[in-house]
């Protein structure tokens, strides 16, 4: 009899015999798993799982030629040694998919039996594919002591002495087994196997202690497949007397002639077995029982109505909290239209056993069986599902337009799209099915080629939609292809042998033994008796299966390309349709307006400064009066009424507040959405401000949120240069500190904080033509000629690494050649380097390595001399970061320069982007002042609105 392991008994001391220290978390969280679930997972042990050796004895011939070619050095090995080879045993476990081979020996002297053993399972490491040699010896009190070279796998008795030495050569390993058998007996001596016979029940006899433990563990569980076959007789137990009197008799036995030397090449046999041929059992037979159960397993109604309402609650369950709940809803029943077209074509063409159920977040399916279905009705099985549910939709299209109904018209639409693309000749569409069957399936090479297209698109659709799950199916449909061309290159090969037909829709035993054979010699690393009985049926029926006729695959084709022409036209005119009922929403329209701002004279109040320093006042309220006199009245209102900051600049009068949660734009939301949620807000907050009460005459108000509006200014050439640079000549912010820059109010740098910035701005790249670059150096990187594109991601980062050490080697010596204010801060930024860098290459985890190192915390005690605002300054709130840029007129549609205000004819066009630090009203005022310091009379404020 044949065991299964029952994998959610094996301990977890046992998970970790298979890892080590990388692997160790890993195994031990799918031992979790396996045991919590009680997943049967297929195995394989060193040991094989068999109620007994005896039937299993036999000869070369019954040997896996790999397993003798395996074996052959430890048999020399052994006959070097003196031991004499009593048979040789062969097992085919197809329960567990596991194919064994190894040799019983007796010592000189009686005392050891030794059993080599080599095992190929599919999922066994190539690396730990070599011969296992185990020394038995039995005490005078029954001890069993075991020396093995084996690595342990599962426990062995807790009586038992065993010593594992792994991959030890047979001479080590029979020394090292008989110190053990000298520690464990002392002066007593084993007992002695006096002839093959009892040597081979003493290997019984140890075998059998080691089933029954496991079986009583739970590890081992009874099949329903007996393995005794006609004439194989169970192994008696071995007891001591029978081995006193194999002992007594040793001196009456003859020597039995030593075994002949395994072959080094193939093809030459090991011997004979030194016993009669004992008839073996039939390793097949739980194959065969596996398919009948398969062909006669029938689900009941109830039963299929279970599976389909599950899947259905799963798909609408996953999809709901993938996808908008609406989409999931109406996506149930086109699904499940579709597949009900292919289950009546099943039914139609009598297909077994069918079942209809939703896979989440993918789709739907119907299975079934039928082993006498030609090539063209598989092909109209396929064509069943989209054909008529293009149809369908088609004609619920035409009742929405009459009707004028948004909700047929959508699922009309949804409907053509998914039934098209299903369309697609790609597996495993249906489209790809109908291919398969007509075209690809009459040549392996063809049917690989296609296979590999297949992936390639689902690879390609992945990446660009940024979907795992679609990449992770890729790579798996990737990961089978040599399975996949093994299976077909099976199939091939049997299509040439004609099989036996089915009879009464089952598969005939002589076609099972066919297929299965071939099955095992093409290697296919199936594991279990069950998936090798679905793999024999798959097979089977693909070779039972032949290709359409040529008349008929026109046929098809042709169904198939009406089908998607008519579902193209359909999808076309429901969006034509569709845009006179405004079913979809029309493209963002975004319109550039201008507000131009004369500066004639100004008034600012800064407001209170935030309590906490995170919180900032993004948000720019802007009132405009129809004259200074009356924006002055609501300017001394504000000031009057408001902690906020205000500011006047002729009749423009702007405030500052706190932005909400309602206007942030939530980039997981449909963009469209996003605006408009912005765009009312803004609204509501300009429209319903309680100040508007206190503010009369205004005529333009404006809320601004995040999405501050740039300023334009037009300038002579020469003093647009000058102005950019010096709007640009400002480093950058350090945490929560601000450099002052030149329209920071009230405050000036001197010379030695000027300094200071133009070094710092050159630490953080704010130049063209760093000094720690030559110019040499990078014309003598470019000509360096690149023969790929990886050769040029290694010279790009080959430049990346050599400019970060051309960096810190000019700063270390601009350290050493510097004194006061200036060495610290070059040594500052040679220590946030340091430990910025230590940082990220420590290995741990994020949690055990905390933030990374920041540059202010380095440069806080040097801050002031810095010309940068405490975080804690009452300016801070006028500080900004301003990017300025010279427009450049020519990349600028007919539209803007059309709306200009301002005639710019000759003149350069600069560009203010603002970002301010606390307060918008405060810093806006700030560089409102500055450019009018600088003689600016007029500027535009330039703002985008999103049209619907």
């Amino acid at each position: 009899m044949f065991f299964k392991i029952s994998a959610p008994h094996v301990s977890f001391k046992e998970y970790m015999y298979e890892g080590n220290l990388i692997t160790m978390p890993l195994v031990l969280l799918i031992a979790v798993i396996v045991k919590t679930l009680r997943i049967p997972i297929p195995g394989s042990t060193d040991i094989p799982t068999v109620k007994s050796l005896q039937p299993f004895r036999g000869t070369t011939d019954q040997l896996d030629p790999d397993i003798l070619k395996a074996l052959a050095a430890m048999d020399e090995q052994l006959h070097g040694l003196e031991f004499n080879r009593v048979d040789l045993i062969a097992i085919h476990d197809r329960i567990n998919n596991t194919t064994y081979g190894g040799g019983v020996y007796r010592s000189a002297d009686g005392e050891t039996v030794a059993w080599t053993r080599y095992r190929l399972w599919p999922n066994l490491e190539r690396k730990n594919k070599f011969t296992r040699l185990a020394l038995y010896s039995l005490g005078p009190a029954g001890e069993i002591i075991l020396t093995t070279s084996a690595t342990r796998d599962l426990l062995d008795p807790p009586d038992w002495h065993v010593e594992y030495h792994p991959k030890v050569a047979a001479e080590p390993l029979r020394d090292l087994h008989r110190e053990h058998v000298r520690r464990v007996l002392g002066s007593a001596r084993p007992m002695n196997a006096g002839n093959d016979q009892s040597a081979f029940d003493l290997l019984e006899h140890t075998h059998g202690e080691f089933v029954d433990f496991q079986l009583g563990r739970g590890v081992f569980v009874e099949t329903q497949t007996a393995a005794t076959g006609v004439g194989a007789t169970e192994s008696k137990p071995l007891t001591r007397p029978d081995v006193l009197a194999e002992s007594k008799a040793l001196a009456e036995s003859k020597a039995l002639a030593e075994s002949k030397a395994l072959a080094e090449s193939d093809g030459v046999e090991i011997g004979t077995s030194l016993e009669e041929p004992i008839e073996q059992v039939d390793d097949l037979q739980p194959v065969i029982d596996s398919v009948r159960k398969q062909e006669t397993k029938q689900s009941g109604w109830i039963n299929k109505l279970v599976i389909l309402g599950v899947s259905i609650a799963l798909f609408i369950g996953l999809g709901a909290w993938q996808w908008e709940l609406e989409l999931v809803l109406m996506l149930v029943p086109i699904l499940f239209v579709h597949e009900l077209g292919h289950y009546v074509a099943m039914k139609a063409f009598g297909y077994k056993n069918i079942h209809m159920f939703f896979i989440p977040l993918l789709g739907a399916a119907v299975s079934g069986r039928n082993y006498r279905v030609s090539g063209w009705k598989k092909a109209i099985v396929s064509l069943a599902g989209p054909l008529p549910s293009l149809a369908l939709g088609i004609a619920i299209g035409g009742v929405g337009f009459w009707l004028d109904n948004e909700w047929c018209m959508k699922g009309a639409f949804i409907t053509l799209i998914l039934n098209v693309l299903n369309l697609a000749p790609f597996l495993p569409l249906d489209g790809g099915q109908v291919a398969h069957v007509t075209l690809f399936s009459r040549s392996n090479v063809a049917d690989l080629l296609f296979r590999i297209l297949t992936i390639a698109v689902l690879l390609v659709i992945a990446a660009v939609l940024k979907a795992k799950f679609l990449l992770a199916l890729g790579i798996a449909m990737l990961l089978g292809l040599p399975t996949v061309w093994r299976t077909m290159k099976v199939t091939e090969s049997l299509r040439r042998d004609p099989l036996p037909e089915p009879t009464n829709d089952t598969m005939p035993e002589a076609a099972i033994r066919a297929v299965v054979d071939k099955i095992e010699r093409s290697n296919i690393p199936v594991q279990g008796t069950g998936a090798i009985a679905k793999l024999a049926l798959s097979i089977y029926e693909n070779v039972v299966t032949r290709p359409p006729s040529w008349p008929a695959t026109f046929a098809i084709w042709t169904l198939y390309f009406g089908g998607l022409f008519v579902g193209t036209i359909g999808i076309i005119a429901i969006a034509i349709g569709s845009a006179n009922l405004d079913l979809f929403e029309p493209p963002l329209d975004i319109e550039n307006h201008f507000e131009s701002v004369e500066i004639t004279d100004g008034q600012f109040r800064l407001g209170k400064p935030p309590t906490d320093l995170d919180t900032t006042k993004p948000d720019l309220l802007v009132w405009r009066f129809p004259d200074s006199d009356t924006a002055t009245q609501a300017f001394e209102t504000l000031r009057d009424t408001s902690d906020d900051s205000v500011a006047r600049l002729g009749d423009l009068v702007f405030t500052s507040t706190l932005a909400g949660e309602a206007e942030m734009l939530n980039l997981d939301e449909d963009l469209q959405d996003a605006f408009e949620l912005h765009l009312v807000a803004e609204a509501e907050r300009a429209n319903n401000d309680p100040r508007l009460d206190q503010l009369g005459g205004n005529t333009w108000r404006r809320s601004f949120g995040q999405s501050h509006p740039r300023l334009l200014v037009v300038l002579e050439p020469e003093l647009a240069e000058k102005m950019r640079e010096s709007a640009m000549a400002s480093p950058d912010m350090i945490g929560k500190f601000a450099p002052i820059g030149p329209w920071t109010p009230n405050a000036t740098l001197t010379e030695q904080q000027r300094d200071l910035q133009q070094r710092l701005m050159v630490l953080q790249g704010k130049t063209d033509n760093p000094p720690w670059a030559s110019p040499e150096q990078a014309a003598a990187a470019d000509k360096t000629p690149a023969k790929n594109f990886r050769d040029v991601l290694k010279q790009s980062a080959k430049r990346v690494r050599q400019a970060q050490l051309d960096r810190i080697r000019w700063i270390k010596q601009q350290a050493e050649s510097t004194e006061g204010d200036v060495k610290r801060l070059y040594t500052a930024y040679l220590e946030f380097d340091a430990r910025f860098d230590a940082w990220r290459e420590d290995k741990r985890r994020p949690e055990l390595k905390g933030i990374p190192p920041t540059l202010e915390d380095f440069l806080t005690p040097l801050l002031p001399q810095l010309g940068y605002l405490h975080a804690k300054h009452p300016l801070l709130a006028t500080s900004a970061t301003v990017t300025c840029e010279q427009l450049d007129l020519e990349m600028e549609d007919e539209n803007f320069l059309d709306k200009f205000p301002i005639d710019h004819q000759g003149q350069s066009i600069l560009t203010f982007d603002l970002y301010s630090t606390q307060d918008s009203a405060a810093a806006y005022a700030c560089l409102h002042a500055w450019l009018k310091k600088q003689g600016v009379k007029q500027i535009v404020w330039n703002y985008s609105e999103f049209m619907f």
